[in-house]
């Protein structure tokens, strides 16, 4: 089975550096046609079922992605992004400027950060985990050929990704952000788990497999003056 996990298309609030978390926001052009784009990625492919995040904009994108296709769509509210709080509706530049040790505890996932009504990496990521292992649960019938579409965002797909992968929480500031409509597969085959697609790119070809992040830490530590 293999689960075919995509971000939502870019918001308005993305493109102006706006602090979204759970508040809803609409797809721009730009996101509507990042859509449409990658439902070419589903076009000829039979889909068992289909999740969404319940926010608006992954359901904009859902039905983008699907088209003229009449999916039973699922909508999950344990698919939303990261809460951020009281952060919410802010523009980043201003947070940034105003709390600059807090949004460092918020990037580098550090236990410390602490806003008011904002989750932890830590929470989003169980809570991102719990609700992909509940789909798995779920389907725990299927065949290694069935697909299921996830539709979710940026922020708690990475940390998914981050478990899967044995990517401590603190190294994910290192590797790239997942852009809009990236689209990853995770496969699931008894009780295995494996990442083999980030943002449309072979894992191995990518920051986030063992090696380049092997190789990358080498290389640092070999230009680190002593």
């Amino acid at each position: 089975m293999q689960l075919h996990i995509v971000r939502h298309g870019q918001t308005d609030w993305n493109a102006e550096r706006r602090i979204q978390g759970q508040l809803d926001s609409q797809l721009d052009e730009v996101g509507q046609q990042q859509a449409i784009d990658r439902g070419s990625d589903f076009a000829n492919m039979a889909l068992n079922t289909v999740y969404s995040s319940s926010s608006l904009r992954t359901r904009q994108t859902t039905e983008l992605l699907l088209g003229d296709r009449h999916d039973l769509v699922t909508f999950r509210d344990d698919l939303r992004e990261v809460r951020l709080g009281v952060w919410q509706g802010f523009y980043w530049s201003d947070i940034e400027r105003e709390h600059p040790e807090m949004v460092e505890a918020h990037n580098n996932a550090s236990p410390d950060f602490n806003v008011e009504g904002a989750e932890k990496s830590s929470e989003v990521q169980e809570r991102g985990v719990a609700a992909i292992e509940s789909i798995i649960a779920a389907h725990n019938q299927a065949a290694e050929s069935d697909n299921i579409l996830i539709v979710s965002h940026g922020a708690i797909m990475k940390t998914i990704l981050a478990h899967y992968l044995d990517v401590p929480l603190s190294d994910m500031i290192t590797l790239p952000s997942l852009p809009n409509c990236a689209h990853c597969i995770l496969e699931v085959i008894d009780d295995q788990r494996q990442v083999r697609i980030i943002s449309s790119t072979p894992l191995e070809q990518t920051p986030w497999s063992a090696e380049n992040r092997k190789t990358r830490s080498t290389v640092t530590h070999r230009i680190t003056p002593p």
